[in-house]
């Protein structure tokens, strides 16, 4: 019995930690955090297990089948979020596309399958271990350990990595699932009150106005305005825009023939710009700088098969945009110029029924000149034209039957 106790003893420890590991797994999933600090809590476990020197998790882009670098030990500010490769791309693509753990001891950048980033200290690096995410058998990501020194990863290790990937990526899944369906009742809301708006029968003006500032909040746009056609001048103008920077507003037409959003119009397609300060032909590089622009979603506008303007939208980080935010953007592009193509119908509507009244007054002073004075029909219209002369005051909706 006394044996049975020092063995317990000598256990205890390993078992404790073990338990307590599981223990912390369980309230994370069970926390209800978002994902961002669900990706830190997933950083701290590995770190805590390993005693690395820096841990790096990509999750996966399915839109563009890319995995993107999401958290990290190290600061890497300008990299989370954008930071992509291709599934299948580097040692970590590699891991995505075939769910296997990769286990380098030494020298891992030598590797044929390993490729560095500048921006990533890590990559300099002696070991390395990455080992995939995974949700009932779906990919959701990779974690990344990376030790300044040679490191043996034991069996053991690599279990406890693969164990806790297989735990977090559950919870990861379903925290990425809860975004998507959070940002899409957003979505759906704000087309919702777009719809209201237009139906509204607001001016133009105000409804243009209107989906600017619904689409800047929706997508934590600083920028967004809407842009339309200059048929006569070939230009584009500021028609709306919800904006940080007064200046912005008073920026001048764009010639369609010339700049960079003209090309939506020409093309008739979307344009994703990742940072507008590398675009030569992006015409404000000094006002995007002063304001703090970075990328450029920039949409048609289009009715009957014509472009009619463009909806723009800017982000303050340098950032790709996804298949969702693209596709809601093109239904809000769709209402907007339905709504500009009924003001400018309902325009048109007014101006004929300006005119026909105007046609029907003109005959009822004719008539009443005639019968008064006895005069003909042209001599009516003639005496009616003279005063309308006199008193500066144009003659309209009448058309001389000669």
């Amino acid at each position: 019995m006394a044996r049975a106790r020092r063995k317990d003893a000598v256990l205890e420890p390993a078992e404790k930690s073990q338990v307590q590991l599981l223990h912390r797994i369980s309230n994370i999933v069970s926390s209800g955090m978002d994902l961002e600090k669900m990706l830190q809590e997933l950083i701290g476990l590995v770190v805590t297990v390993t005693g690395c020197d820096a841990c790096l998790v990509y999750l996966v882009d399915y839109s563009t089948n890319e995995i993107v670098l999401r958290a990290s030990q190290l600061p890497h500010a300008a990299e989370i979020g954008n930071l992509r490769m291709k599934v299948g791309e580097g040692i970590t693509g590699w891991v995505a596309q075939h769910k296997s753990v990769v286990a380098l001891s030494s020298n891992a950048s030598a590797d044929a399958r390993f490729k560095a980033f500048r921006a990533l200290p890590e990559d300099t690096y002696e070991s390395f271990l990455s080992v995939p995410l995974v949700s009932d058998g779906d990919l959701v990501g990779v974690i990344n350990v990376h030790c300044k020194d040679r490191h043996v990863h034991s069996p053991d290790e690599i279990a406890l990595i693969s164990f806790i990937g297989e735990q977090m990526g559950g919870a990861l899944a379903k925290s990425r699932l809860e975004g998507r369906s959070e940002t899409a009742a957003r979505r759906i809301q704000a087309l919702a009150d777009l719809a209201q708006t237009i139906s509204g029968g607001n001016y133009l003006d105000r409804i243009l106005q209107a989906i600017s500032e619904m689409v800047a909040a929706t997508l934590d746009s600083p920028v967004c305005s809407i842009m339309l056609v200059d048929d006569d001048r070939r230009e584009l103008v500021i028609s709306a825009a919800q904006c940080s920077s007064a200046e912005y507003l008073h920026k001048m037409p764009l010639r369609i023939e010339e700049s960079l959003i003209g090309r939506v119009v020409r093309e008739g397609q979307p344009i994703m710009v990742p940072n507008v300060l590398e675009e030569k032909q992006y015409r404000y590089p000094e006002l995007a700088r002063k304001t703090g622009l970075a990328s450029l979603l920039s949409v048609p506008l289009i009715t009957r098969e014509r472009v009619i303007g463009t909806i723009n939208i800017y982000t303050r980080e340098v950032r790709q945009f996804s298949e969702g935010e693209v596709g809601f953007v093109k239904v809000v592009a769709g209402q907007a110029a339905i709504a500009i193509e009924n003001a400018r119908l309902m325009s048109e509507v007014l101006e004929m029924k300006r005119t026909l009244e105007a046609r029907k007054l003109i005959e009822r002073a004719k008539g009443i000149l005639q019968h008064k004075h006895n005069l003909t029909e042209e001599e009516a219209y003639l005496k009616l034209r003279n005063e309308s002369r006199r008193l500066r005051r144009p003659i309209r909706g009448h058309h001389s039957r000669r």
